[in-house]
């Protein structure tokens, strides 16, 4: 057994795995392997000096959330409208910002200007183009989607919205940047902590009332059932807040509330900034050349590159969930009521991660991981029969009931368990494994891999989704007897595969409607499945191989960027 403080000899394969990566590590000081613990003493925290600093900074995150939960109401808005799977693929990457930010976080990090602040000199900015976007995009985002079903010009407006939101997702993963560094130096040593705190939080009010608050304002049947009679208003066609208001009016709060902050908010050294100075920082004294010189580097790290393995196939078992809230709407279920869905989530969403934090502290907490993977499998096929049997829950009315949606909760809060416990594991071995001398590399490096693993399944998923699809017109005189058939109708609508817009019309107008024979959600979701399965059974040992690597095989040294 090795004793404290004694060094660790590492065995000949990682000795070799270390030669091969061809980069020293910066010491050997420690215990080597990540299953080691070295635990220190908490340090106390005072908030009473810090309250100012925290409200301000979950503010800043909530302003950050605004355009990513307004992103993220757009395809509920767009299957509404009746878009095509390949619309929605082409807007998915709209979210993609987040998983690309890591290509200019070196510029954000080191460019800036020394009397106005390093971090203001991109916040004010970012927040000021942000807020006029936002107004001036909102004078045409109304006229791209238009207000009647099956009237979107899609080969058009498609390509136009998804860079509106592009934008908008870009501007909002710079401000990301900008505000995670200045939380390091905006509280004190002990308080900075609560930068995790204020992210969560702030970004997660943000993206509730960018989503479910303005879903649900957004609605005319919501806003003529409940909102306008509490008023004393007439119905309306729209609702009480449409899209085009919404941007109007949180752009002008993002160029007040940035004012405010440029006038009265001074950037200063803490003492945690202080403290930092006076410690061996790699990442401090980085040009932008050496910063991208660094991650490629990191890059080539054998681990690094069998993670990355790891985290680019990973979400492929899930690629299909991204569809579920899609064909929801298409089976009749109110959007605005999905959107509802997220009130009682949110508070299970924040809680979850100090739940499961317990099981990740430990010496293995890649092991929740690979746990969850198994039972999230499970929670696509229980997804899926549940949104097949959903229209046979409708009631004499044609609405759901309320019931319905209780169901509908208990599945998300389920898969909400075994989505967060991935998250949380996964987090907390980056923070063990990263090298602590470039630690803010470090991490953005592997939380950018683990976005991107997320996006390109969902993007792909729907582009084929598409493709997977197999419709046929069909007819029913039942359904529809005021129109004659004869022959050539009929030979016609037997042709008709309704493949796209232009036949689906045709079909319509012929006197038929479009069937689906062949529904590329389930098949999809039966493929991720089954993918997922093979996935963890070929890759549960490797996982486990990674968390008992010494950690000096992750670092890197300064010779590297020589």
């Amino acid at each position: 057994m090795k004793r404290p403080g004694q060094k660790r000899v590492l065995s000949k394969e990682e000795t070799a795995l270390l030669e091969k990566s061809n980069l020293e590590p910066l010491d050997y000081s420690e215990d080597e392997s990540i299953s080691s613990s070295n635990p220190k003493q908490p340090v106390k925290q005072n908030l009473k000096k810090d309250y100012k600093n925290i409200a301000l900074l979950m503010f800043l995150y909530f302003l950050q959330g605004i355009p990513l939960g307004l992103t993220g109401s757009l395809p509920f808005i767009l299957t509404s409208r009746k878009v095509s799977y390949a619309d929605q693929g082409t807007f998915s990457f709209a979210f993609w910002p987040f998983s690309l930010k890591l290509l200019w976080a070196p510029i954000v990090d080191s460019i800036y200007f020394k009397k106005f602040g390093r971090r203001k000199s991109w916040l004010i900015p970012i927040q000021y183009i942000l807020g006029a976007f936002m107004i001036i995009f909102s004078g045409y985002i109304k006229d791209l989607l238009n207000e009647k079903p099956g009237d979107f010009q899609s080969h058009h407006d498609i390509y136009m919205i998804t860079g509106i939101f592009f934008m908008f997702t870009f501007l909002a993963a710079t401000q990301d940047i900008a505000v995670d560094g200045w939380a390091l130096t905006m509280l004190s040593k002990e308080n900075v902590s609560w930068g995790s705190t204020c992210n969560t939080v702030g970004q997660t009010a943000g993206w509730f009332v960018g989503n479910v608050l303005f879903l649900t304002i957004e609605s005319a049947d919501f806003s003529n059932k409940y909102i306008r009679p509490f008023l004393g208003l007439e119905e309306q066609s729209y609702g009480i807040c449409p899209i085009d208001k919404f941007m109007y009016f949180f752009g002008l709060v993002f160029l007040v509330s940035t004012t405010l902050v440029l006038i009265f908010k001074k950037e200063e050294e803490s003492d945690s900034e202080f403290e930092s100075k006076k410690e061996v920082s790699l990442e401090e004294n980085l040009t932008v050349t050496q910063t991208y010189k660094l991650m490629w580097k990191i890059l080539w790290l054998v681990p690094v590159k069998k993670m990355i393995l790891i985290l680019m196939t990973v979400k492929i078992g899930f690629a299909a969930e991204s569809m579920g809230y899609l064909k929801m709407i298409e089976n009749g279920v109110p959007k605005e009521k999905l959107g509802l869905l997220a009130v009682p989530l949110t508070p299970l969403q924040i809680i979850l991660p100090l739940l499961l934090s317990r099981y990740t502290n430990g010496t293995h907490p890649l092991d929740l991981y690979i746990k969850a993977i198994p039972y999230r499998l499970v929670m696509n096929l229980v997804g899926a029969a549940w949104i097949y049997f959903t229209p046979s829950f409708k009631d004499s009315n044609n609405e759901y009931p309320l019931y319905y949606f209780a169901l509908c909760l208990l599945i998300n809060s389920i898969q909400s368990i075994f989505t967060y416990s991935m998250f949380v594991s996964q987090m907390a071995f980056f923070a063990k494994v990263s090298d602590k001398k470039i630690g803010g590399t470090y991490m953005t490096f592997l939380n950018t891999i683990t976005n991107m693993g997320g996006n390109w399944p969902t993007t792909t998923a729907l582009y084929l989704a598409n493709y997977l699809n197999a419709k046929k017109c069909s007819y029913d005189q039942l359904v529809n007897p005021s129109v004659q058939m004869n022959s050539t109708v009929l030979e016609q609508i037997n042709k008709n595969l309704c493949s796209n817009d232009v036949e689906s019309q045709n079909c319509v107008n012929l006197g038929g409607f479009c069937v689906t024979k062949i529904d590329a959600f389930y098949v999809e979701t039966l493929a991720c499945t089954l993918f997922g399965v093979v996935w963890i059974l070929s890759f549960r040992k490797l996982m486990y191989n990674l968390q008992d690597m010494p950690k000096s095989l992750w670092k890197i040294s300064k010779k590297a960027l020589e």
